[in-house]
Order: C-alpha cells, then structure tokens, then sequence
C-alpha cells in the first residue's frame, strides 16, 4: 500500500492553518497596527494603511487572498485519494492475473499440445486449426493482464507522488506564515528611523529578509505543476504502442490497441 494519507494528513493540518490564517489576519494587523502605529508591508519598507497595494503582490491583503487561493485549489483533492491505494491493489490483482495467463499461454503452447502430433483424422485436423487461435486468445490475456498490471501500479505510483508534492508545498507555506504580534514596545521619540520595532512582522514574513509576495504564488504554482505531471503520468500510463510501433502507429490507448484483434472463439462463426 502506498502512503498517501501521510500526505493527506499533512495536507490537512497545513490547511486548517493557512484556513485560520486567512479568517484571522486582517483583525491581527489592524491589532498590531494600532498598537504600534505602524503601517508597514514590504521588502521595500512602503507604508500603506488599507492592506492593498493592487497589483504588487506584496500587500498583506494580496498575500492573504492568495493563501486562500492555495487553500481552495487543494480542498478539491484532499478528500479525493482513495484512487490510489485502490489501484495499488488492483494492481497486485492483474499481477495475478498475469501469473494466470502466463501459465495459460504456456498450456497452449506447442510444446504441451502433444495432441498436435497424436491426434487423426477429422479430430485431429479441426483440434489443429484452432490450435492458433488458442494460442493467440491466451498471448493477448496475457499482454492485456501485464499491460493493465503496470498501469495500475504507475497511475499509484503517479498519485502518490502528486499527493506528496502538494502536501510538502502546502505544508512550506503553512510554516512560512507568523501572525502579526505585538512584539516589544512601540518607537518612542528619538529613537532611530524604522519601519517597525524589531520582531515586528508583515505579510505573515520578515519583511526585513523575506520577499512578501513570494510564498503562496510559489506554493500554488508547485501544486499546479504536480497536477500536470499527474495527468501526464495517467495519459502515458493508459498507452501502448501501436501496430508497427511508434515510428509508424504511435501510441494507442489500452482498450483501443485490443479493439479487433482479439481472435474469434474457436468454433465461433
């Protein structure tokens, strides 16, 4: 089995904090704001006091509607990862339906049909006809059951990886985001310029060593990314080359590569 709901629970954790971040962080800002009568969010130390400084990526107001935007686009799969402990197990179910199929083939091979040789007459000659088409029923059982084996194991493997991926860039940004906080006590007169008392922070970051408008862009193009990947990882997994091979077919779908080549039942009309 693999282990995906480490990643879902991870996954989860990080979400209801980036969750309580986003319902929490106007109040603490306006909190510390008049606290220490500081109107501060960014690198550049640019003062502002509604929060928005549209377009810059750097607002507390921008980065606090960006953290949801993560928060939303990963609530649609942390509940949605059944899928793939199911086709790791289908996958240990085609590996055994591989075995079967592989003793099947070896059953109607030459070698074990002894009858080939010692059956005659009107028996014989109709067990040899249909000989081939035994033969070739249990090869195609048996490249379908390899076929459907690896991928099942590769959309697990694919899915696997894609819920690790998300939960490691949630779970980054989640650890990245600090409260504001009334940290030590507000300027007085003649101390020296600052943007704010030392510890103070903004955008959820130090303002002083951080880039503001990094974490939540960068963590929902990671997640983006991983879900391309997945998808992919399906759309490889579910093809096979085509008759003649890629140079001349290229690639067909699993179920279109059986369409019409399966042989007639033996005795069929």
């Amino acid at each position: 089995m693999s282990t995906v709901s480490q990643s879902v629970s991870s996954l989860k954790t990080a979400l209801s904090t980036l969750s309580t971040y986003v319902t929490s962080i106007g109040g603490e800002y306006q909190a510390y704001v008049n606290s220490h009568n500081m109107h501060t969010c960014a690198k550049d130390q640019v003062h502002y006091i509604d929060g928005f400084r549209p377009g810059s990526g750097h607002s507390w107001g921008e980065y606090r509607d960006k953290v949801s935007e993560v928060v939303t686009w990963a609530e649609k799969y942390v509940d949605d990862s059944a899928w793939v402990d199911a086709l790791s197990t289908r996958s240990t179910k085609w590996a055994t339906a591989y075995g079967h199929t592989s003793d099947a083939y070896d059953d109607v091979s030459s070698k074990n049909l002894p009858a080939l040789d010692s059956w005659r007459g009107p028996a014989g000659k109709a067990y040899r006809e249909v000989v081939p088409q035994m033969q070739s029923g249990a090869a195609y059982a048996n490249h379908g059951a390899m076929l459907l084996k690896g991928a099942s194991a590769s959309i697990s493997e694919a899915g696997e990886t894609f819920f690790s991926d998300v939960a490691a860039a949630v779970s980054t940004l989640a650890g990245s985001l600090t409260h504001y906080a009334q940290v030590g006590p507000p300027p007085s007169a003649g101390d020296p310029p600052s943007v704010g008392p030392t510890g103070a922070y903004s955008c959820g970051l130090f303002h002083d060593t951080d880039d503001a408008g990094s974490h939540p862009w960068t963590a929902l193009t990671t997640c983006e990314g991983a879900l391309t990947a997945l998808e992919s990882e399906v759309t490889q997994a579910l093809q096979v080359a085509g008759p003649g091979g890629p140079a001349q077919g290229g690639y067909v779908s699993v179920p279109d590569y059986f369409t019409d080549a399966w042989p007639a039942a033996p005795g069929g009309h």
